[in-house]
């Protein structure tokens, strides 16, 4: 039986990712084509959260894992923070921020190392 590298997570793993879309709407309904960025992320067990890197869109960001425990061990896992959701599977990184006035949307592929 194959076995994808992401069937199984664990706490400390580390994913390197590009952006494949970034793209901002604001409320008149222009939209904005970002430059693609590529960006980390680490599976932190002290916080409880992927916590990213220190360059880019993401810089400093810190998401609690919403459903971690329900998903172990598969690489699956939700965040959200007041303005954002992230949901992540199997290498397939998705995150959207809603705000008043304007969203952004980013999706990425991801590689674990």
């Amino acid at each position: 039986m194959f076995l994808s590298p992401f069937s199984f997570g664990d706490w400390g793993d580390v994913y390197y990712c590009q952006m494949t879309s970034f793209v901002g709407t604001d409320a008149e309904g222009t939209v904005t084509k970002y430059k693609l960025e590529k960006f980390q992320f680490k599976l932190d067990k002290s916080q409880q959260a992927a916590v990213y890197g220190n360059s880019g869109y993401f810089k400093g960001w810190r998401g609690k894992l919403a459903d971690w425990a329900t998903h172990r061990p598969e690489e699956r896992w939700t965040t959200q923070m007041q303005y954002s959701i992230t949901m992540f599977e199997e290498g397939k990184f998705f995150s959207s921020d809603v705000y008043y006035d304007s969203i952004t949307t980013v999706s990425a592929d991801c590689d674990k190392f």
